[in-house]
């Protein structure tokens, strides 16, 4: 019906349209994901035929009916998963179909993505512990959370896919909608993004992957991408903002994360994603990040020597990669 359907058809179709779709993407029985999927492909045919001027107040309308995230953390309201998980995958798919043209509807968003990775950061970064003298330390191990709450923390997967879609959209256009307010948007995401690199994610957390996921842990999945690259993951998410930001001012401090992981002395498995990660965006943008490799060069030194096998083999792919564009070695 809809695919056969004329503009005209669709304006007036659009509200009994929507009503139906929300009731699919609200469905809470067994068989939610299929019937999401096939609920967004008609969201996604209906959005095909109008106007940009009609999106925005769809997009609004699609909000408004997900919930307000900032009750949810307040505890004020407790906003449905499921609710949250269909919005996240629905923009997802609309930010892969229309890329740039999808960026206004993105801005009325974006605080909302910024509570939802502090909301998720809430649930799995660990607590510091006091030593006796109340210094703080580093508790090694806690309690996992698992049940209702990981799948409190089901949207966050297709949060990233999203993000990482609209960053890669507005590479492609300059970057101005990441630098938009002096850049506020882009420090805004930053810091919670990467602290992202930190957390310690349950081996039941609820992903999706390809096939082969049965062969990483949940932290190689969402943090580093292994698996999980249609999917959404902080390694992708993190590589995109790279490429759209755009200039020294603005890598800096992601840089600087990103050594930070790099460090980290207790887990391989962050210093793995941090050095991952690092040469993804060596490899993305080659000579333009090139004035940031000085500072990179102590951890590399320090990582090559790494107990690790893998960590030492990639920082060492990261010497060598900046070597081949600089044409000269590296001193370390």
């Amino acid at each position: 019906c809809i695919a056969n359907a004329s503009s005209n058809d669709i304006s007036s179709m659009l509200i009994d349209s929507l009503d139906v779709i929300l009731v699919c993407f609200g469905f809470e029985g067994d068989g939610r994901f299929g019937l999401l999927e096939d609920a967004t492909k008609t969201l996604l045919s209906i959005v095909m035929k109008i106007s940009e001027a009609q999106l925005r107040p769809l997009f609004s309308r699609l909000r408004e009916w997900r919930g307000d995230i900032v009750k949810e953390i307040e505890g004020e309201t407790k906003t449905s998963s499921i609710r949250r998980y269909a919005f996240w995958s629905m923009t997802a798919v609309l930010c892969r179909e229309l890329r740039s043209l999808f960026l206004p509807c993105m801005s009325s968003v974006v605080g909302d993505i910024v509570e939802e990775l502090n909301f998720s950061l809430r649930k799995l970064h660990e607590p510091k512990q006091r030593n006796k003298d109340g210094s703080k330390r580093r508790r090694v191990s806690r309690g996992i959370i698992e049940g209702s709450d990981l799948e409190d923390l089901r949207p966050l997967q297709p949060l990233l896919l999203a993000l990482e879609l609209a960053l890669k959209a507005d590479a492609h256009s300059g970057g101005e909608w990441i630098r938009a307010n002096d850049s506020q948007r882009y420090q805004e995401i930053l810091q919670p993004l990467c602290k992202l690199f930190l957390c310690r994610v349950p081996s039941s957390f609820p992903l999706n992957s390809e096939n082969d996921g049965s062969k990483f842990s949940a932290y190689e999945k969402l943090v580093q991408g292994r698996s999980t690259l249609d999917h959404g993951n902080v390694h992708g998410c993190i590589n995109a903002l790279a490429a759209a930001a755009g200039n020294e001012q603005l890598w800096k401090p992601l840089n600087h994360a990103i050594l930070n992981a790099c460090s980290h002395d207790l887990r391989a498995e962050v210093r793995r994603a941090g050095i991952n990660t690092l040469f993804s965006i060596l490899q993305t943008l080659g000579e333009e990040y090139m004035i940031l490799l000085p500072e990179c060069l102590p951890v590399l030194s320090e990582l090559l020597e790494d107990e690790n096998e893998d960590v030492a083999r990639v920082a060492k792919e990261c010497v060598q990669f900046g070597e081949d564009l600089l044409g000269e070695t590296l001193q370390l």
